[in-house]
């Protein structure tokens, strides 16, 4: 699929609807993961623009064994 036809939560590399979104209201960002994949990324809320891509470490998306 190409990047402009991709909807809202669907993810850039696999192409799965399976995403989780945490809208960031300070910073305007959907923060994404991809439970097909584990791919994370950042999305413009309102265009859907890939905004990139989300580290593991990322202060936006929780690292893994916390919470």
């Amino acid at each position: 699929m190409s990047p402009l036809r991709r909807t809202h939560a669907t993810c850039p590399y696999c192409e799965s609807t399976d995403v989780a979104r945490l809208y960031l209201g300070s910073v305007h960002l959907d923060s994404c993961e991809c439970s097909a994949c584990g791919a994370r990324w950042d999305e413009d809320p309102a265009t859907g623009a890939f905004r990139g891509r989300a580290s593991r470490a990322s202060v936006v998306v929780p690292r893994e064994g916390t919470g």
